[in-house]
């Protein structure tokens, strides 16, 4: 089916996930901020599970402006089927690029559950994405 709105995996059907990203540059400079917007949009693009990565619309445009319309700073919105496996190869993603990028943080929601991606502890870093993780599948998600 084309534009189904839910994947067949397996015996049952898997409900698309919205996951709302937001990026916040380390001296919070809005050019910043929308250059490494666009570098993350471009990586999380490569990952298979992501169904759409846009930057959400955040109103109309000043008037004069030359766009009828002005991206929210700092955001985007994922959208894809994503197992067990593929979620927390998201949440390394975007893990591994902010260290790169040198991002001061980067907010991963789900509903209203958040996973806040910053510079604590690796293992504190870890425990708590494994923590969202869980929240995400379940707990019984099996791994693919």
């Amino acid at each position: 089916m084309p534009n189904a709105p839910y994947s067949d995996r397996g015996t049952h059907a898997v409900p698309p996930m919205q996951i709302t990203v937001a990026v916040e540059a380390a001296d919070g400079d809005a050019e910043e901020t929308d250059a490494l917007t666009q570098g993350l949009q471009e990586e999380l693009l490569l990952l298979d599970a992501a169904e759409s990565v846009v930057r959400p619309e955040a109103g109309a445009a000043p008037p004069g402006s030359k766009s009828g319309t002005v991206t929210a700073l700092g955001a985007l919105l994922v959208t894809g089927v994503f197992s067990r496996a593929a979620l927390t190869a998201f949440v390394s993603l975007v893990g591994e690029w902010r260290q790169r990028a040198q991002a001061r943080r980067v907010e991963l929601t789900v509903g209203d559950d958040t996973l806040i991606v910053e510079g604590v502890s690796a293992k504190d870093q870890k425990a708590l994405i494994e923590e969202w993780l869980q929240r995400r599948s379940g707990g019984n998600d099996p791994q693919p």
